[in-house]
């Protein structure tokens, strides 16, 4: 019976399968669909993506894929339903940062209390000047 292996990531069973007549196994996972294959040996025992577990996982046939339990399926949704939420804000952060960078800052106008009275007579007029030739 071969060993069980487990996504490191979501934390489930990976299924597994091999080419007949093929050394090499191939391991997916159901959630995430990382799939590693036999031939990287460094990925199991540095437990960089998956990891073998210590005693092999019991199907009650001797042929059934390993299922994930209504526990492992009810986090993945969680976290797919996360990981959409934190991309539309993270989108909304950048379109609302590219909308500011193109529109000038304007200070808003004071309240009308708070400006000074002033006498029209000492109101001057502030013209460019003109150019040098």
């Amino acid at each position: 019976m071969e060993a069980a292996v487990e996504c490191t990531h979501c934390k489930v069973v990976m299924t597994s399968w091999s080419a007949p007549g093929s050394p090499i196994r191939y391991y997916q996972c159901p959630f995430c669909a990382r799939t590693h294959s036999s031939l990287y040996g460094e990925v199991f025992r540095r437990r960089a993506g998956a990891r073998v577990l210590e005693a092999p996982a019991r199907s009650t046939i001797a042929t059934a894929i390993p299922m994930a339990s209504p526990e492992d399926v009810r986090w993945a949704q969680v976290r797919a339903t996360a990981s959409r939420w934190f991309a539309r804000l993270e989108q909304d952060e950048r379109r609302l940062a590219s909308g500011a960078a193109s529109r000038p800052r304007r200070r808003p106008a004071p309240p009308a209390e708070d400006l000074p009275e002033v006498d029209p007579a000492e109101v001057i007029e502030l013209t460019p000047a003109r150019r040098a030739r």
